[in-house]
């Protein structure tokens, strides 16, 4: 069977290096990705991913934006699971907000759905880390939306 990925699924660079410098901390509060569009996708998923750690941890939140630039943005509910080691699974669930762990080599994965967003009128989305002890994480962060309206080619950036 084959998946199609990148067809089926639009990848964004939305926490580029500027956002993320090196060995700074991956979720402090400065770590603001970009805004996405889920007017042609049927939600969003980010991938947080801590590579070393020196203690630090912060609160991972995905919000529903008013705007390209937002003024207003409301934190919505949102699927997650976290993985370490090479392939276990270390919790799943539901929350508003996901505290990182202090340890290294994690991997957060939070997804959620066009609706959460449009129940608090907006189409917009974009996730955002809140500092919680301030100690050097280095990571990266990438996005992609799912569930696409129409082919990959036909609907150009969606990063505002």
């Amino acid at each position: 069977m084959k998946t199609n990925f990148m067809e089926n699924n639009h990848v964004v660079h939305c926490a580029p290096a500027a956002t993320i410098p090196s060995a700074e901390d991956c979720g402090n509060t400065s770590m603001v990705c970009d805004v996405m569009s889920l007017k042609n996708a049927d939600g969003a998923v980010f991938m947080h991913v801590t590579m070393t750690n020196a203690g630090g941890a912060s609160t991972l939140y995905i919000c529903a934006a008013d705007d390209t630039t937002p003024t207003t943005t409301v934190a919505v509910s949102f699927r997650y699971t976290t993985i370490q080691a090479p392939d276990t699974i270390a919790a799943t669930g539901e929350s508003k907000g996901l505290l990182t762990s202090t340890g290294a080599d994690y991997i957060y994965v939070l997804e959620v759905d066009a609706a959460k967003i449009a129940e608090q009128g907006y189409e917009f989305v974009q996730c955002v880390g809140v500092e919680v002890t301030a100690t050097a994480v280095d990571g990266a962060i990438v996005g992609w939306l799912t569930g696409l309206r129409y082919k990959e080619d036909d609907i150009g950036t969606q990063v505002t």
